[in-house]
């Protein structure tokens, strides 16, 4: 199926790519009285004028007046500048993350490197294929701690401050009124996440603070559409992972061989097993086990060797 909005109730859509994986993220749209509000856009500037030119055809005469960031990876930010009138918000937590993220000029010479090593084959794999020129990332004008409210015509957005999870600030967007929750990728969909915030018990938590709202339909960051028993799924696989993890961690195994057996007992049929490097590497350091890699570029390789 190609690329399109879905309708999911009276004021809500969700943008679904025609592909899953990194980089096909998905997006969300609430529209009353000729308002609009976006949850993030996409990876690449072409990507994001494709979204747009959808939301045009479907809410012909909308304006897009505000802009949700669920958080700082580029898969949900860099097409921000094609909307230089909207107010881009979220939270302060993910806003002071951003500096922590790969621009880019950095991603695209880390896919042009040499392809001997683990990580840059990895890497290329994955976002070799994007086309990044032409990106200027453009940051959160406003940010908020906690909750708040934003109005979209008559329509109540509810805008949540999960703190880390996914990543060190995720934020989710609640329309309460229809049930209705764009979590970005605080829940995945059909494939592993990937924790780069190093806390898995806090990615947990924000699972539980999804299904706390009461929401009957979720967008993931990521994969197809949830109801409420689908991130019940996905957190309980969270924390079957954790238990084996810390298991593993009081027992003394190195990190790398208890990834390998995180992943054996673990990785079921969902897209992208090795990314439960870095659940496991999150667990560990919840256990409070020290030289735990951190930061994008470690938990990349530790991917990449796992998936070797």
């Amino acid at each position: 199926m190609p690329p399109s909005l879905r309708p999911l109730s009276e004021s809500t859509w969700a943008w679904i790519p025609d592909r899953e994986g990194y980089g096909w993220s998905n997006c969300g749209l609430v529209v009353s009285d000729d308002q609009a509000l976006l949850v993030d856009t996409q990876f690449t500037l072409a990507a994001t004028r494709e979204l747009l030119a959808a939301i045009t055809s479907t809410a012909p005469g909308a304006t897009i007046s505000t802009v949700v960031n669920s958080h700082q990876n580029g898969d949900h930010t860099w097409g921000n500048q094609l909307l230089p009138d909207a107010e881009i918000i979220t939270s302060t937590a993910s806003a002071a993350h951003l500096c922590h993220e790969m621009n880019p000029t950095q991603l695209t010479e880390l896919c042009r490197a040499d392809p001997s090593t683990p990580v840059v084959a990895y890497a290329a794999e994955h976002f070799g294929a994007f086309d990044f020129s032409g990106i200027q990332v453009r940051a959160a004008d406003r940010t908020f701690i906690g909750r708040e409210e934003v109005k979209v015509g008559t329509t109540l957005v509810e805008l949540i401050d999960l703190g880390a999870g996914h990543s060190e600030g995720d934020v989710a967007v609640h329309v309460p009124e229809e049930g209705v929750l764009f979590a970005g990728d605080a829940v995945f969909s059909g494939m592993h996440t990937v924790v780069w915030s190093g806390s898995l018990s806090e990615a947990v938590a924000s699972c539980q603070a999804i299904l706390d709202t009461g929401a009957t339909v979720i967008v993931p960051g990521h994969g197809p559409v949830l109801g409420r028993a689908g991130v019940r799924e996905f957190l309980d696989h969270l924390v079957d992972v954790a238990d084996t993890a810390a298991a593993c961690a009081t027992a003394g195994i190195p990190l790398e061989e208890a990834a390998r057996r995180v992943k054996a007992k673990h990785a079921g049929d969902w897209a992208h097993p090795e990314r439960l490097f870095t659940s496991t590497a999150a667990a560990y350091q919840d256990a409070g086990v020290e030289g735990v890699p951190q930061g994008t570029f470690a938990l990349v390789e530790g991917m990449a060797a796992l998936a070797a």
